[in-house]
């Protein structure tokens, strides 16, 4: 078995120093991440390493999948200051791309920043997702108790809790833009199914007896937030603070969450809330490509 090991050390390496803030959140910068995504079956890598050691830009081509309308995936990273590798690293991503037979192409961003996303729109991609992760400290005091409307009920975790929560999910996000429209099931497990689920920081709101909100977390993440849109009155909120302050009494010191962009009343409230952006992610499509393959 080919041993990944120091390749992998590598890009690691170079993920941590292309990190706008290294103090940041990126999920780029986990080994398992790299991994999954650099030397998944039937990938094609690319290093491009510097004179005095080390890579100064790598990027990655998946074939497309099955059920994914013929379309590949790709990734890259540039160290600061060695732009000029960059002219190479597309040139070879596009031959990659042509020569997996694809019809389209997706490209993955896990540590976006201005200069990679007017890149990727120089070369004809669109950003079709955007979302900052942001995250609170809970080392220091205790928040104050969450402010319930009259009538509520918290449901913990449980099959009871899960249903109603994705009656509130549908009913809160089905008019979004992109909506998966989910069976039932296959929003619970994909909810609940992560290794890192926290049920104790997750829970389901009742009002008179009606789902109205429902909060979803991962250990150390507030995964999703949920309101109907008639009770988008505080509710939000409530269920945030109860899962950090669960999460806080289970020795949690940092908390996170994703926001997406599109969502500014969200992101306003939780920098209202003490959250701050620790990083951005992305995605860039493009639907088909008139390069030459050329590899050799």
């Amino acid at each position: 078995m080919l041993d990944v090991a120091p390749e992998l050390a590598q890009i690691l390496e170079l993920a941590r120093a292309q990190r706008p803030d290294p103090q940041g959140w990126s999920l780029v910068a986990d080994v398992d991440w790299l991994a999954g995504c650099y030397y998944a079956s039937g990938s094609a890598r690319l290093l491009q390493p510097l004179p005095g050691g080390g890579l100064g830009g790598c990027a990655v081509v998946s074939p497309p999948r099955s059920g994914e309308s013929q379309m590949a995936a790709a990734s890259s990273m540039l160290r600061p200051g060695r732009e000029g590798l960059w002219a190479a690293q597309l040139a070879w991503i596009e031959e990659y791309i042509v020569a997996s037979g694809a019809e389209a192409a997706r490209i993955v961003s896990e540590c976006l920043n201005d200069s990679e996303q007017q890149r990727w729109k120089a070369a004809g991609y669109r950003l079709v997702f955007e979302e900052l992760a942001m995250e609170r400290d809970l080392s220091g005091g205790i928040d104050a108790p969450s402010r319930w409307p009259d009538g509520t009920t918290l449901i913990e975790w449980g099959n009871d809790a899960a249903s109603a929560s994705f009656d509130v999910y549908q009913a809160a996000f089905r008019d979004r833009p992109g909506f998966p429209g989910w069976s039932r099931s296959e929003w619970i497990e994909r909810v609940c199914g992560d290794r890192d689920f926290a049920p104790d920081a997750s829970l389901c709101v009742l009002l008179d007896g009606v789902p109205a909100g429902f909060v979803v977390c991962d250990r150390g993440w507030v995964d999703q937030v949920g309101v109907t849109p008639e009770h988008r009155r505080g509710l939000a909120t409530a269920l945030v603070n109860e899962a950090t302050s669960r999460m806080r009494a289970d020795g949690i010191r940092t908390a996170r969450l994703h926001v997406n962009t599109n969502n500014p009343r969200a992101l306003a409230t939780w920098r209202r809330l003490g959250w701050h952006v620790s990083g951005r992610r992305g995605r860039f499509e493009r639907e088909s490509t008139q390069v030459v393959p050329r590899i050799p």
